[in-house]
């Protein structure tokens, strides 16, 4: 019982480690801008440009988006979500009522269902590129797109 119990914690102990070592060196990372004559835009969301930065900490995961429109006005929003499987409430004034459910599928995908009371919204994936340079994030749900996003240098 006792090697039971201490394979468990070990077990435990090594993945949340692991999860620990993903964000440090997560490939999310960074600040992103929309390649919009790579991208497939949904009719109903026309957009002129958009960019991300994205951080993670564990699985705490903060995107903060700028969208220009194409009357030229930028709207910016800032959403924090966890990837553990866990609803998050929407912070976004626009989306009240709103919760996400984010997971990670391996190191560079990260799935985020978006729901409004038992309705699912949107099912969005960002992945990363394996050579860590291009992030292309897809939506489906009320609006049908791809979106593929460049990493900016520093």
């Amino acid at each position: 019982m006792t090697t039971v119990l201490l394979a468990t914690i070990l077990s435990m102990a090594g993945a949340a480690q692991q999860r620990d070592q993903q964000a440090a060196k997560s490939p999310f990372v960074g600040s992103w801008s929309a390649d919009l004559s790579q991208s497939r835009l949904d009719s109903k969301m026309s957009i002129k440009g958009a960019d991300v930065t994205i951080s993670v900490t564990g699985n705490v995961i903060t995107l903060a988006n700028s969208v220009v429109m194409p009357s030229g006005e930028t709207l910016q929003e800032r959403e924090t979500l966890r990837a553990d499987g866990t609803e998050t409430s929407a912070t976004n004034p626009l989306t009240t009522g709103v919760v996400h459910v984010a997971n990670w599928v391996g190191s560079h995908v990260l799935a985020l269902i978006t729901k409004k009371g038992n309705q699912n919204i949107a099912l969005i994936t960002y992945e990363v590129s394996t050579d860590g340079q291009t992030l292309t994030v897809r939506t489906s749900g009320l609006i049908e797109q791809v979106v593929i996003f460049k990493r900016h240098e520093l």
